[in-house]
């Protein structure tokens, strides 16, 4: 049950000009750009303080499932459906490396120290050192594909979701450490750690979301029923405070990050919400995060507690 008046939230703008599904989101904090991608094959950069005015990153033949902007090094990492890795120098505005990465299609990227990694639907998890623009490890986790990863920094080690149901603990240098067998009903959409890398938040195929504890081997905390239906992203709010989970069922849930209660649900009805799928969401900044959906659209919202 939604707790009311704990967390307000309002949309403060959309963001459009794609032509197809979006499923891939990278944000620069410092800079306040949001690059967002589909299956248009445009990679746009929207610039939250010139609404409405989005600059053409690049243009691929191919549908993008996922983006990673790397502040570091001003390169955005763009995955698509044919199993490719680009790499955008957004300084130089060139690509400057093409990898052949997979044999299916890609579903996330995520950097940890000096690697990126990439996960897909071949099963496998690609490591790449970055300073060398070069692959330096390839690991095959599962005969289906891997859906989701996220990075604990802190402990310097990765988790990764599986279509298998599984979720798969991994060090920096891939290797395998622990395991979650049948950590949802079906695929493991989505991922984030939070706590330092302590507990780690998982969301399925199955509408559930799953909370697990990390600190003394792997135990389950709990398993909420989220959303009426597939649970595509999870993003923990920078300060701690929050959790932010959104759908196939066209909502936003926002919910307390230590007691994992509702405090807000944004659907098209109370909020100007998405009238599609919501493939992806993350914050920008403490008070800002933004979302994307099948319905081609790019949503800025505004958070106030």
């Amino acid at each position: 049950m939604e707790m009311k008046n704990r967390v307000q939230a309002k949309q403060i703008a959309v963001y459009t000009g794609h032509t197809g599904n979006l499923y891939a989101l990278a944000v620069d904090e410092k800079q306040g750009v949001i690059y967002t991608s589909g299956t248009d094959g445009l990679v746009i950069a929207w610039d939250i303080n010139e609404p409405g005015k989005g600059k053409i990153v690049a243009k691929l033949a191919e549908a993008v499932h996922c983006l990673y902007y790397d502040l570091e090094k001003n390169f955005l990492w763009i995955g698509t459906n044919k199993g490719n890795v680009h790499v955008i120098d957004l300084t130089n505005k060139k690509e400057i490396k093409l990898f052949a990465s997979h044999t299916q299609a890609l579903f996330d990227i995520k950097k940890l120290g000096e690697f990126m990694y990439s996960a897909g639907g071949d099963g496998c998890l690609v490591q790449y050192e970055i300073e060398t623009l070069s692959i330096k490890k390839i690991v095959k986790l599962s005969e289906k594909s891997l859906r989701s990863v996220a990075v604990s920094e802190e402990r310097a080690f990765l988790a990764v979701g599986s279509s298998d149901s599984n979720i798969y603990l991994l060090s920096k240098n891939l290797e395998i450490f622990d395991e979650i067998e049948a950590a949802h009903t079906l695929s493991v959409f989505s991922l984030a750690f939070c706590s330092e890398g302590q507990c780690l938040l998982s969301g399925g195929r199955d509408a559930m979301m799953g909370i697990w504890d990390l600190r003394d081997g792997i135990k389950l905390v709990q398993k909420i029923a989220a959303h009426n239906l597939h649970v595509h992203g999870l993003a923990v709010h920078p300060e701690g405070k929050y959790l932010l989970s959104s759908s196939m069922d066209k909502t936003i849930k926002i919910w307390d990050l230590h007691t994992y209660k509702l405090l807000r649900v944004m659907d098209k009805e109370r909020h100007n919400c998405h009238i599609n799928s919501i493939n992806k969401i993350a914050w920008l900044g403490a008070h800002k995060f933004v979302s994307i959906s099948d319905d081609k659209s790019v949503m800025l919202w505004e958070v106030n507690s």
